[in-house]
């Protein structure tokens, strides 16, 4: 009797430690195969589309990417889209300090805008921001004071989806006509394999969780995650001229 118990109970014994070892499998498995689902569809992950609207009052342009986001704000221009062109950042590249322009984010993308085709007096430079978040708030500031409500957003496809979340969050019932538009380089499921794409996503996906964590959440939550802006926005003068200067 003693013995049957005993081999009972080694067979339970051994019964669990083959289901652990199954278990320890399976997680194993997917462990191992989920990147290789997720990985070739984060691009698609990190980026969205909005439909733009037939016209807008401003067309804000994201810092970066040069000179792509600008380009594609200059196309947006000549093709009607809005009046104006909004540029913000006042970050300046250490590159640019080098050879002897030190000109801020807000200047270099207007300058391209300028060479393609947006003339200075339709062009509004808000010369701070470092950051999306700081980006958000500073198209917000502008908002505020002229009244413009309808925006059309310019920014990369990889960085439109965490550009809208901030939006969202920065600018709140502002943000519902203000929309945000993707141009540029699209990158299919074998980023990974080249290193520009490969530095790009995987930066980008890092950002978008740390504005997850920092701002998203925060504000979803009904908290004010706000970095402030470090200068106040500035307004276009009348007459329609560029504000900013040169």
């Amino acid at each position: 009797m003693i013995r049957k118990e005993e081999s009972e109970h080694s067979s339970i014994i051994d019964r669990d430690r083959h289901l652990r070892k199954r278990r320890r499998r399976a997680t194993a498995l997917i462990a191992f195969l989920l990147p290789l689902v997720l990985v070739p569809l984060l691009p698609q992950l990190l980026r969205t589309w909005d439909t733009p609207p037939s016209t807008a009052e401003a067309i804000y342009v994201f810092p970066g990417q040069v000179p792509e986001r600008a380009e594609c704000g200059a196309k947006l221009y000549r093709a009607g889209a809005a009046p104006l062109v909004v540029f913000s950042g006042g970050r300046v590249d250490s590159v640019l300090k080098v050879v002897g322009q030190p000109m801020d984010d807000a200047t270099l993308n207007a300058r391209v805008a300028t060479q393609h085709g947006v003339p200075p007096e339709a062009e509004v430079l808000l010369h701070t921001g470092s950051s999306t978040w700081e980006d958000a708030e500073a198209l917000g500031a502008w908002m505020r004071q002229t009244g413009v409500r309808r925006i059309l957003a310019v920014t990369s496809p990889t960085h439109s989806r965490r550009a809208q979340y901030t939006l969202w969050a920065a600018l709140g019932d502002a943000a519902d006509e203000v929309v945000v538009f993707r141009c540029g380089t699209i990158y299919g499921p074998l980023w990974w394999t080249a290193e520009r794409s490969l530095v790009r996503v995987t930066l980008e996906a890092l950002k978008f969780g740390y504005y997850a964590i920092r701002f998203l959440i925060p504000s979803a939550l009904g908290f004010s995650p706000g970095a402030g802006v470090r200068q106040p926005a500035r307004a276009p003068a009348a007459g329609g001229t560029s504000p900013n200067g040169p």
